[in-house]
């Protein structure tokens, strides 16, 4: 029944958007009287989004271009578990371009079918398809044209494929032209194996980042104490110069010191021999005023 299902889905999900809800309505009456089960499933389809619809255009009518970018976001992968950053840059470039020119002939796909996109729908057709390149499920969803919602990637997280694609059962999707479904849809051993890379790689990132950081800081830390060095020998320096001055300042005031007990001792000296001179004067003056009243 699913995949009866997904023939049903894959019909509607080709239709305009306009003609979508009548031709499920439709489709889902004509079965009631066959297979009562399926016609519940077909009425409860959800109408696609603008971009949903529009690159459910582009896995219909551009399956070489839209193949061609799944197979670089494989490659892109493979890079980053092998660490190869010259790779993943070149292959990011080519990754760009590629979205950008999808998603460009999905908006002109669009138009001629009278849907002109509006740029925040491409904007999420875009966000859509390098979804496509970061996740090997939603790369399956993606080209499986039974998408409901866009997608987006966050990280190296999981894509949320939750009521993404209006079937939900990944081994009843139409394969695009040129890919294997095993190429489109990895086992869940190995969906677990890329997750655990995935996280493995995360972690060895977030150990790097620490390790970087802490060596910035050790790098800062030790330039910092190469001027602290540089500032401790200046000081050292001026307070070596100081102690000199210092020395020199001080020999200086003991012999202004000594030159001035030197000098308190002559003056004391003069002033007694100046008291003595003046007495025996004095005196002298006294013998000659009584020697003349004498005579």
């Amino acid at each position: 029944m699913v995949a009866i299902l997904t023939d049903v889905a894959r019909e509607l999900y080709g239709l305009r958007p306009q003609d979508f809800t009548a031709a499920r309505n439709a489709r889902a009456q004509e079965l009631k009287s066959s297979d009562a089960a399926l016609a519940k499933q077909v009425a409860v389809l959800k109408k696609p989004s603008p971009a949903a619809w529009v690159v459910n255009l582009l896995a219909r009518e551009n399956v070489d271009e839209l193949t061609a970018l799944l197979d670089l976001g494989e490659q892109m992968r493979t890079a980053q578990e092998h660490l190869e950053r010259d790779a993943l840059r070149r292959l990011g470039g080519e990754r760009r371009v590629a979205i950008a020119a999808l998603a460009a002939a999905g908006a002109d796909l669009a138009a001629g079918l009278g849907h002109r996109p509006t740029a925040s729908v491409v904007g999420e057709v875009e966000q859509t398809l390098q979804a496509a390149t970061s996740d090997p499920s939603a790369a399956a969803a993606i080209a499986s044209g039974l998408l409901v919602k866009p997608l987006r990637a966050v990280g190296y997280e999981p894509v949320d494929l939750d009521g993404a694609v209006a079937v939900s059962d990944p081994e009843s999707w139409p394969e695009p032209r040129g890919r294997s479904r095993g190429a489109a849809l990895p086992d869940p051993v190995q969906l677990a194996d890329v997750r655990r890379r995935k996280e493995a790689r995360r972690e060895a990132e977030r150990l790097e980042r620490d390790a970087d950081v802490a060596e910035a800081e050790v790098d800062a830390l030790d330039r910092r104490a190469h001027r602290l060095t540089l500032r401790r020998t200046s000081l050292e320096a001026e307070i070596a110069e100081l102690r000199e001055q210092l020395d020199t300042a001080s020999a200086a005031l003991a012999s202004v010191v000594a030159d001035e007990s030197a000098l308190a001792d002559a003056r004391a000296e003069a002033h007694t021999a100046g008291e003595d001179s003046r007495t025996r004067a004095r005196d002298a003056r006294e013998v000659a005023d009584s020697l003349e009243e004498g005579d």
